[in-house]
């Protein structure tokens, strides 16, 4: 089964995240998201699909502090598109804008600051915010800041009014806003700061966000070695020579029409509250599937980009809808198996005892994980390669329905199986019934007494 980054990885710029990944604790996930992010938005003004709209992709990296390497994924993203786009990043990326006010002043003000260059007029700018948590806080003071970031990342003019001399009212107008968007959040923060309300009104379906988490460890004084591939920079040059207008190929538009069926599909099966947060889905595939064609200095989509933004948008779908879910659950704890099978799944399918263990925080140990999935039908554990001497490690995979039959069954009768062993968290779970108090029975005539019931039956 292919990893969740294999199945999207497509041309320069998942060649490029492939190429790098051994050198960072980043997500590739999200150091991919990351790269798509900073590199579309240095296209605004430049490249567009058939409709009009901008290709900038907006993404955001939901992760544990330190343990998600959001920070990383950043500066590794950042570190492999600077040589190819130049000194726009340095330029361009802007922080702390928390208002509609704010957001049509900073795009405005880049505007007028470009004027009188010699490339005319360049309002490119790339947003990025590494605490998001405190910009959603203080946005909520603003009434405007949600329905302005819709606007921008739809293209369409932005205005507002200020407070000019002699107390005249001025109006800044940006006509066609050329914004790019990345951002760092906790799934706590997020549970507790994307409100319903703004997701109703469409912000957060603008958005790509990621569930991340740090891919291994490496040492202390590891110094990275960056491998640039310079077709994102040949790519960048062709594109800003003049305008571009992305297209689909035959059959990769009948393939989007699939998709678009696909997501109308599963729309119809979510509640509100969940289906607000999909409801761009579709032309989030188009975006990302421009710009991967776009690193290959083409105009059509082919089939294979689409199917590659087709899996990286659909793993961000995943991502909310657990964000979302788990959001209105509360703190509900979670039984050790349905914890192994979402490490599984956030890693495609498979991991190592390493990545298993670190990832369930201490809940077992590698031989009670062991004792676990040997009474769960759908995962089992192997010994992997290894490149490096010494013993292989043993690996973790979810098991495919086909294969699922074969796995050999336990040949134990139920009632004689051994109880399982249960962390804290699920034994705090288990409601314990208050003793009953004992009748005193004259030795001579007490019926022989029935086995007790197991309190665990229902677990097993």
């Amino acid at each position: 089964m292919p990893s969740a980054f294999e199945q999207m990885n497509y041309g320069p710029i998942g060649e490029t995240v492939a190429a790098n990944i051994d050198q960072t604790e980043a997500d590739p996930v999200g150091l991919y998201a990351v790269v798509l992010a900073l590199y579309s938005s240095a296209f605004g003004g430049k490249v567009y699909l058939e409709n009009g709209r901008p290709v900038a992709v907006w993404t955001v990296l939901v992760g544990p502090s330190a343990a998600g390497r959001k920070g990383t994924a950043y500066r590794a993203g950042r570190a492999l598109v600077s040589p190819a786009i130049g000194s726009f990043l340095d330029a361009r990326t802007k922080r702390g804008i928390s208002s509609g006010p704010s957001l049509v002043n900073t795009l405005y003000s880049i505007e007028l600051e470009s004027a009188n260059t010699e490339g005319g007029v360049d309002g490119r700018a790339m947003v990025f915010e590494h605490e998001w948590r405190g910009i959603l806080k203080r946005s909520r003071r603003c009434p405007t800041f949600t329905e302005q970031m819709c606007v921008a990342w739809d293209g369409e003019p932005l205005s507002n009014l200020t407070k000019g001399k002699n107390g005249q009212r001025d109006e800044q107008v940006v006509y066609e806003p050329k914004m790019g968007f990345h951002a760092h959040i906790t799934p706590g923060s997020w549970n507790q700061y994307v409100r319903l309300e703004d997701a109703l009104g469409g912000m957060y379906n603008r958005m790509l966000p990621v569930l991340v988490h740090k891919s291994k460890s490496l040492p202390y004084n590891h110094r990275p070695r960056w491998q640039h591939d310079p077709r994102l920079k040949d790519a960048y040059r062709w594109a800003s020579e003049r305008r571009r207008v992305i297209t689909f190929s035959a059959d990769a538009g009948r393939r989007y029409d699939q998709i678009r069926a696909t997501i109308d599909d599963k729309l119809e099966g979510l509640p509100e509250h969940l289906s607000c947060y999909f409801e761009r889905a579709a032309e989030q595939v188009h975006r990302v599937a421009a710009v991967l064609t776009l690193s290959e200095k083409k105009t059509k989509i082919n089939k294979k980009a689409l199917e590659a933004a087709w899996a990286f948008v659909a793993f961000s779908m995943t991502s909310v809808e657990r964000l979302v879910t788990e959001a209105s659950q509360g703190t509900k704890v979670k039984s050790l198996r349905e914890a192994i099978r979402e490490v599984l799944e956030r890693n495609g399918g498979e991991a190592s005892s390493t990545l298993m263990l670190r990832s369930l925080q201490a809940r077992t140990n590698a031989a009670g994980l062991r004792e676990e999935v040997d009474q769960m039908d759908d995962v089992e554990y192997f010994k992997g390669k290894s490149a490096a001497p010494g013993p292989k490690p043993i690996m973790y995979r979810l098991v495919p329905d086909s294969a699922k039959a074969g796995k050999p069954q336990s040949t134990e009768v139920p009632s004689q199986r051994a109880p399982l062993k249960l962390v804290a968290q699920d034994l705090a779970s288990v409601p314990r019934k208050r003793p009953v108090p004992k009748k005193a029975v004259p030795s001579e005539s007490a019926p022989e007494t029935a086995p007790a019931a197991n309190p665990f039956a229902a677990l097993l």
